[in-house]
């Protein structure tokens, strides 16, 4: 019966199975036997009401020939079975060969008249069956086949181990096999082993044989990315196989699995439309290097060139992607080539495969190439042009390098890639020509070998012509007739009409030899009704000139948003984002329309935008006042038009992108504690580090007793649970000497990478006991400052090492002002860190004139050092991270007004960076102004001589808001400062915190 609580059935999977059919028939038939005897002859379970009669299974047999029945067309179920109808039920089930005109057994009447005979061999050949007297040759194929014989092919057929222990009552012959059967419950221990079996026994083995070896599959699926495969079978089951190794994409590969005991041999080709993967990464020459997809990639962003890159300061010319739609090959800049088979990386990013992004990183591949350039063809040009592709990019050639029909061909030869156009002043005579190539080089340096080849040369008397024109209103596509001359192709010889003036592109690109793109700006696009384009003067290569060719075009209107294809951080500068988007843009106020946000959600202030190339204005260059943090940030764009006539808005957009970790990591505190207890060394990193680079000692020198000596093998290495720190527990002597403050003089670091990868700046330090006897100021900034006001009532003072608690900060430690006046120090908190805390009773806001002095305070170190500063210490150099607010002592400020003009002065906590003029102009942007009589919003004024609207200013702590209201009636305002606030800045560049409305005066 089927299955039903268990519709899918699991299955392992072996690739490429072992084992010949003889064997896996073979096995079929033992088990398909073993069934049917187990179930119809020895346990006697029948079959259910559901299942196949003995005689419904003998008619389905006799329709495949397996078996005839007897003249009477009876059955003859109840009949015991002879040898001779045993073999050939076996020869037809398992599809052996019939054997005639061989005759292995002296049987009388056993000759070529002897129906049996060819299934009798077949079996005998197959190692099923044998004799039934060996020494004697007799078959006896008239005979019966007894439980004990079925029992003994079942065991040869399975490959059983014969025991040499039984416990049954067949005869001596055949204890062994029928142990085998038994033991394997193949059959009943009590069973009567020298009785004759019945046909009807044989029919039901041979019918569930028959069943096994009909099933097949009759459909596949392929899911998990090529994982898993579910295959379809004929009886309606399911059976799903897990591959231990995915499926190549696209590649026809074979599948084995088993069910009902039989073993299926399935060939699946996992079918990927859209590419999931980069496949694999070639280069047989030292141009060019291929890349393969699992499917297809979009082509937009396939053939974006910044969505590669190589390592070796290797600079990608063009990306340019085939036919298929699965392969990208990445050529070289024009100087630049690999070195033969010295291996390289390729990063991709970017590239699109409908819904998914394909990313790699640093796939290696090695370029090889072993193989003379060759020409794969010659075409003649017209009269005074050839052109030749060769196999592989080819170096500048010379003229000496080819000859037509023996002689010198005087011509510049045009090297482009694979392609090199050969232009001559004088005309080759039209007919059949040899064109001599010699010596051409790669760039593995192999030269081409001497090669000729035939090409014809047909006059060409006719100038090329228009033969297809399609436009938008902004871009015209031209396809002539023939391949053009490039240098004879000028954008001010293609045109349309206003009248008499001729209205040209701005610049073209090349598709093909013969197809071109003409790019028009808005202010001179094509109008939307049939409208007439010209070009003139263009050549072909036999110089045949263009004459003015018309054609009628109408212009379709482009209704595509644009979209962005690519966003990443500049190389080298983290102060600059680069969004590549898929069609040109318009003028526009980009500043409006981009917000970056860190990973801590706050806004990273622009400072300007601009176009990359101002010819094709797809790439803005975003550039900030100060480098994107490392880590994940997020990127908002809204609004953005493209530069059509229609000017189609882009859908608001949210990526994140990553500014990856380049920087080397530097040691940022060491603390040394070498007494007559400890002998302990703390080196504290400025980032999270790789641990196993920590902790390889191998990585760290001793300078002991003068000498440089490895880390002993007995000194203990540990990692903070920040991950930045290693912890150098030394013995208490090293080669018998014990290890003093005195003899112990330095540890050189080297060898250490962070996380990222990146070893240490230098690759190694040597850090010297005697830099860290005192406690000194470490660098809290790239700006070199010392300390960091952090909020408005703690200041952050950086350490040259890491300390575990401070003995008497409050005491110790002052803080004063530019005009001298203190701020109360509350507490001096350590965190195991190489920064302290120091807690204020007071607010501040700005540093200017700051000053925190240090007079005796005593620190314990991370190694559990006392440790001091070596005499008073000043703090001078304090970063400012705290955010300006409007000052709160008040809450309505006092209103200039001149007859329609509103002037409001707004006091801030600190002074305003208010010497960067392109920057104040923003400022209005920060802040919402409502008229209270009507609560409407005042618009920021953009337009001299508006009657409503509002502007900004700024001089050291006070912001001047100017209102135009002509209309106003003496009305008062609120002003608020915006939650996403980002120009209002203090010096330091912190934007101003938002607050609650101010109202001012009517």
């Amino acid at each position: 019966m089927r299955n039903t609580s268990d519709p899918i059935k699991e299955n392992s999977h072996v690739m490429n199975a072992q084992g010949g059919e003889k064997k896996v028939m073979k096995k079929i038939l033992s088990v398909a036997l073993s069934t049917a005897m187990a179930f119809s002859m020895f346990a006697s379970v029948a079959f259910g009401d559901t299942a196949v009669t003995p005689q419904q299974q003998f008619d389905a047999l006799k329709a495949k020939g397996i078996f005839n029945g007897y003249p009477d067309g009876t059955a003859g179920l109840d009949k015991e079975m002879t040898r001779a109808e045993f073999a050939k039920v076996i020869t037809k089930l398992l599809g052996l060969k019939e054997i005639t005109g061989v005759y292995s057994y002296n049987d009388k009447n056993y000759n070529a008249k002897n129906w049996a005979a060819p299934y009798i061999e077949a079996v005998t050949a197959a190692g099923i069956m044998e004799g039934k007297n060996v020494e004697k040759k007799i078959f006896d194929f008239n005979g019966k086949v007894t439980i004990a014989e079925m029992a003994t092919i079942l065991t040869r057929a399975l490959d059983l181990e014969i025991p040499t222990e039984t416990n049954n009552s067949a005869a001596a012959w055949a204890k062994g096999y029928v142990q085998a059967a038994i033991n394997a419950g193949l059959i009943d221990a009590n069973a009567n082993f020298s009785a004759n079996a019945s046909r009807e026994l044989l029919v039901g083995a041979a019918y569930s044989i028959d069943q096994a070896q009909s099933l097949k599959v009759t459909s596949y699926t392929v899911s998990e990315a090529g994982k898993v495969v579910e295959f379809k079978i004929s009886d309606g089951e399911t059976v799903k196989v897990t591959l231990d190794k995915a499926l190549e994409a696209n590649k026809e590969t074979e599948v084995k699995f088993t069910y009902k005991d039989k073993e299926f041999t399935e060939k699946v080709t996992y079918v990927v439309t859209e590419a999931t993967k980069l496949q694999s990464v070639s280069a047989d020459n030292l141009k060019e290097v291929t890349l393969t997809f699992d499917g297809k990639v979009d082509k937009s962003t396939a053939e974006l060139k910044d969505n590669y890159k190589l390592n070796a300061n290797l600079a990608v010319k063009s990306a340019v992607l085939s036919a298929s739609g699965n392969e990208v090959v990445l050529t070289l800049d024009q100087d630049q080539a690999f070195k033969n088979q010295q291996k390289y990386t390729v990063t991709v990013s970017g590239v699109k495969a409908g819904a998914k992004t394909i990313q790699a990183n640093n796939v290696e591949f090695t370029p090889v190439d072993n193989k003379l350039p060759e020409v794969v063809s010659v075409t003649g040009l017209g009269t005074k042009a050839v052109k030749i592709v060769f196999s592989e990019p080819v170096k500048q050639s010379y003229t000496n390098n080819f000859q037509v029909d023996g002689q010198g061909f005087y011509s510049s030869p045009n090297v482009e890639g694979r392609e090199v156009i050969l232009k001559s002043s004088s005309a080759l005579s039209v007919g059949e020509h040899t064109l001599t190539v010699t010596g051409v080089e790669d760039f593995a340096g192999f030269k081409s070998l001497k090669s000729d080849h035939k090409f014809t040369v047909v006059e060409d008397t006719t100038p090329p012509t228009i033969a297809e024109a399609t436009a938008t209103l902004e871009k015209l596509t031209v396809t002539f007739s023939e391949d053009i001359d490039d240098s004879t192709l000028d954008v001010a010889n293609v045109y349309h009409k206003r009248g008499d003036s001729k209205i040209s592109p701005e610049r073209v690109v090349r598709l093909a030899a013969n197809k071109y793109e003409f790019y028009f700006d808005t202010d001179k696009a094509l109008p939307s009704y049939e409208t007439t384009i010209f070009v003139e003067k263009v050549k072909d290569f036999s110089g045949n000139e263009i004459k003015e060719t018309s054609k009628l075009v109408k212009a379709e209107i482009d209704t595509e948003r644009p979209q962005v294809l690519d966003a990443r951080v500049t190389a080298g500068n983290k102060q600059q984002l680069a969004l590549t988007f898929s069609k040109s843009l318009a003028e526009q106020d980009f500043l409006k329309l981009i917000t970056v946000k860190d990973k801590d959600g706050k806004v990273r202030q622009i400072s300007n935008v601009s176009f990359k190339d101002s010819s094709t204005k797809n790439i803005l260059l975003v550039n900030f006042f100060s480098d994107l943090p490392e880590g994940t940030n997020t990127l908002t764009i809204a609004g953005v038009k493209d530069n059509t006539v229609l000017g189609n808005v882009m859908l608001d957009y949210t990526t994140t992108f990553n500014v990856g970790d380049t920087t080397a990591p530097k040691v940022g505190s060491v603390s040394f504690n070498v007494t007559d207890n400890t002998r302990r060394a703390v080196i504290v990193f400025d980032e999270k580090m790789d641990p196993e680079s920590l902790l390889n000692r191998a990585n760290y020198v001793l300078t002991f007793e003068g000498k440089n000596v490895g880390l002993p093998s007995d000194a203990y290495l540990s990692i903070t649970q920040d991950g930045k720190a290693v912890v150098i527990e030394l013995p208490v002597t090293i080669n018998n000497v014990d290890v003093t403050a005195d003899n112990l003089t330095q540890i050189r670091v080297q060898g250490v990478k962070d996380v990222a990868g990146n070893y240490l700046a230098g690759f190694q330090e040597d850090l010297k006991f005697s830099d860290y006897k005192f406690i000194t100021l470490g660098e809290y900034n790239d700006a070199k400052d010392e300390a960091s006001l952090t909020a408005k009532r703690e200041i952050k003072v950086k350490l040259n090492q890491t300390v575990s608690r401070v003995v008497d900060g409050k005491t110790t430690v002052k803080v004063t002002s530019a005009t001298g006046s203190t701020y109360g120090v509350t507490d001096v908190v350590a965190n195991d860190t190489d920064e302290i805390t120091i807690k204020l009773a007071n607010d501040l806001y700005t540093t200017e004139g700051l000053n925190v002095e240090f007079a005796g305070t005593k620190f314990i170190g991370a190694a559990q050092n006392n440790i001091t500063f070596d005499g008073t210490q000043n703090v001078t150099k304090i970063d400012d991270e705290v955010k300006p607010e409007v000052a709160s002592n008040q809450n309505t400020y006092a209103t200039t007004v001149s007859g329609a003009t509103y002037t409001v002065t707004i006091n801030v906590t600190e002074n305003l960076k208010d010497d960067n003029a392109e920057l104040v102009k923003l400022f209005a942007q920060d802040l919402t102004v409502t008229r209270l009589s009507d609560n409407k919003v005042v618009p920021v004024s953009t337009v001299a001589g508006t009657d409503f609207s509002y502007s900004v200013s700024a001089t050291n702590n006070v912001i001047t808001v100017t209102i135009i209201d002509a209309k106003g009636s003496q009305a008062g305002y609120s002003i608020e400062v915006k939650d996403n606030a980002k120009y209002i800045q203090d010096k330091a560049g912190n934007v101003i915190a938002a607050k609650g409305a101010v109202r001012t005066s009517n």
